[in-house]
């Protein structure tokens, strides 16, 4: 990868988090001043203490915010072309046209450099529903968290019990959709107003696009980026894509 990086002055880090996939690059790639983003201002504030302890020679500059709703880098992140880059395969969190405007919003960014992102490719329906209705329920718990966030942000009276997890592959719209499905009547009522949900019906609460490669590489395109690359592991189930803005 790195001999196919385009010259760039700064890596930018799209939903820093702790930065450590980032600083994995920082020698491999050369990485002289780093940008990371996160809407989490303290958590990245803490990160960016660890990361300046174990760099300090290196710049480092933390960006709070929302960028899936706008992404404009201030003028500190610095001059020159920019690495963005956007592990994780959270663009399947995007759907096709949202993906492609947040994309071109990354493609001006870079300001001549390039992208590095990681995408969820299409595989076996089983193993995609295996992999957000898993044994231990770590997903399940996570998608009945929402109930309990918005009974302390709404107001709402929700009661877990009368709620279960659902998901499955939508092979029409090539995406995995998260549910929460009404075990039994119930009444969810809030302040100013209530919701009556019969047995069996369902809240969609998430959706997560999986890509084929040359469908994404349309879409890179699309954006505005060129001189593409991609990497994969030997199942063909996860992707790495490069490209030059």
């Amino acid at each position: 990868m790195a001999r196919c990086l385009p010259l760039f002055e700064a890596l930018v880090d799209l939903g820093a988090g702790n930065c450590e996939k980032a600083a994995r690059l920082f020698a491999p790639f050369d990485v002289r001043r780093y940008v990371a983003v996160d809407i989490s201002v303290d958590y990245l504030r803490d990160s960016l203490g660890i990361l300046r302890r174990q760099h300090p020679h290196m710049e480092l500059l933390g960006v709070g915010m929302d960028f899936s709703a706008h992404l404009a880098l201030p003028t500190e992140a610095g001059p020159g072309p920019r690495l963005m880059f956007y592990p994780g395969s959270s663009i399947g969190n995007f759907a096709p046209d949202e993906a492609l405007v947040f994309l071109r919003q990354v493609q001006a960014a870079a300001q001549g450099g390039g992208l590095l992102i990681g995408v969820d490719l299409v595989k076996p329906g089983a193993i995609l529903e295996a992999a957000y209705d898993d044994p231990l329920q770590v997903t399940a718990a996570f998608n009945r968290n929402l109930l309990l966030n918005l009974r302390r942000l709404a107001g709402a009276e929700f009661s877990l019990t009368d709620w279960k997890h659902v998901a499955f592959f939508n092979q029409t719209e090539s995406r995995i959709e998260m549910h929460l499905e009404a075990l039994r009547d119930a009444t969810v009522r809030w302040p100013g107003g209530e919701r009556r949900f019969a047995a069996g019906e369902r809240i969609h609460t998430e959706n997560s696009y999986k890509w084929r490669r040359e469908d994404f590489a349309a879409l890179l395109e699309s954006a505005g980026f060129r001189d593409l690359h991609c990497w994969t592991d030997e199942r063909n189930w996860f992707a790495v894509f490069l490209a030059a803005a």
